[in-house]
C-alpha cells in the first residue's frame, strides 16, 4: 500500500471517538508509519473526515 490508495476496512465494526466505523467502509491511505501502522482518512455518514490508524491486516486494497 502507498499514500493515495483506496482500501476497504476488514476489521469488525468499532467505535472511534464517538463515530461507528463499519466493516467494508472505504478509506484512503494518507501515511504509512515506520512501525507499520497505516494512517487513513475515513469520512463518516455526515461527510466529516477522520484520521484512523489501522494495522495492515485490517485493510484490503480495492
Amino acid at each position: 500500500m502507498k499514500p493515495g490508495d483506496k482500501c476497504k476496512i476488514t476489521k469488525r465494526t468499532f467505535l472511534h471517538q464517538g463515530i461507528f466505523v463499519h466493516t467494508g467502509s472505504q478509506v484512503s491511505v494518507k501515511e504509512i508509519k515506520e512501525d507499520g501502522k497505516i494512517i487513513t482518512e475515513y469520512f463518516d455518514k455526515e461527510g466529516f473526515p477522520h484520521d484512523i490508524s489501522f494495522d495492515p491486516t485490517e485493510l484490503e486494497l480495492i
